[in-house]
């Protein structure tokens, strides 16, 4: 009998030391977890701060509405009524491994075993938890201090710098019609916020295909200046109309009209532009249409 309490006491040590284990592996992977979802959210503020980048290079005649801000975070909003967040202070990274154990205690990355125990086994402890680089273009592997390794399918797929910031600051003027961007090449920008200067084409679709001989009409959002006649690519034609009788704030109607014949020349892909002017002031939308055969 003396034994066999030894032996159930020897038991219950081992289950107790294999769940203080597995305790201790849970930890670490929401360690890495809670490592990943950061990057994560590193990977939308660039993605963010790359499309503001691009409209501070060419707002192409958008001018901004109302921008408001809350924790250094900038939402804007343009007078298409599309919107860009600007996130100054915290730097961009890119999509990151996927991290998990397998059913043997040892650690994926991609899918694929490192041959690496992330569970130990007879009371020793794991052979630690991953630890990742981005070396000429791919994410890096290595545990504790051992030699870095390229991750399969770890390839970024860009030449992109990891870590680069395109903005020092932002602010909005204390009357709230001017907003200003510093770059970290000291460059300042600034952009007037006109609330009321709007043009906005009301379409779901990123292209609008068109079918040879055929008319299309879209919703147009406009005000607080003229519109100008829409510009359109060869052999299309658009007209700008004001509704008499608007049901909603969208007061224009945009007629598009498609090439006539499939011998008639026209590109096949492009852009009709709608223009709204209010003095030095511009407001533009575009429509992308495709002849669809």
């Amino acid at each position: 009998m003396k034994y066999i309490k030894s032996y159930i006491l020897l038991t219950l040590m081992a289950v107790s030391f294999v769940g203080c284990k597995m305790d201790d592996l849970k930890d670490d992977v929401n360690d890495l977890k809670d490592r990943v979802t950061l990057m994560e959210e590193q990977v939308k503020i660039l993605n963010d701060n790359v499309e503001v980048f691009a409209y501070v290079l060419d707002s192409q005649q958008k001018t901004i509405s109302s921008v408001t801000e809350s924790d250094g975070q900038y939402i804007i909003t343009l007078s298409d009524g599309s919107t860009m967040t600007l996130t100054v202070g915290k730097l961009g990274s890119v999509v990151q491994p996927t991290i998990s154990v397998d059913e043997n205690g040892y650690w994926l990355v991609n899918g694929l075993s490192t041959g690496v125990k992330a569970v130990g086994e007879n009371g020793k402890d794991g052979d630690g938890y991953p630890e990742f680089q981005v070396e000429n273009g791919k994410w890096q592997v290595r545990f504790g201090d051992g030699e870095w390794s390229d991750v399969a399918g770890g390839d970024l797929g860009t030449e992109t710098s990891l870590g680069d910031q395109f903005f020092e600051s932002a602010s909005l003027s204390g009357d709230g019609t001017v907003f200003t961007i510093v770059g970290t090449d000291g460059q300042v920008y600034t952009f007037p916020v006109v609330a009321s200067l709007v043009c906005e084409i009301k379409n779901n679709d990123a292209v609008v295909d068109f079918k040879y001989d055929s008319v299309q009409e879209f919703d147009v959002k406009i005000s607080g200046g003229e519109p100008l006649a829409p510009i359109y690519p060869a052999g299309w034609r658009a007209e700008l109309t004001k509704k008499e009788a608007a049901a909603d704030e969208y007061n224009y109607t945009l007629t598009v009209y498609a090439v006539l014949s499939r011998a008639a020349t026209a590109d096949n892909t492009s852009d009709i532009v709608v223009r709204v002017n209010n003095g030095t002031l511009w407001a533009v939308d575009k429509l992308q249409v495709k002849m669809k055969p």
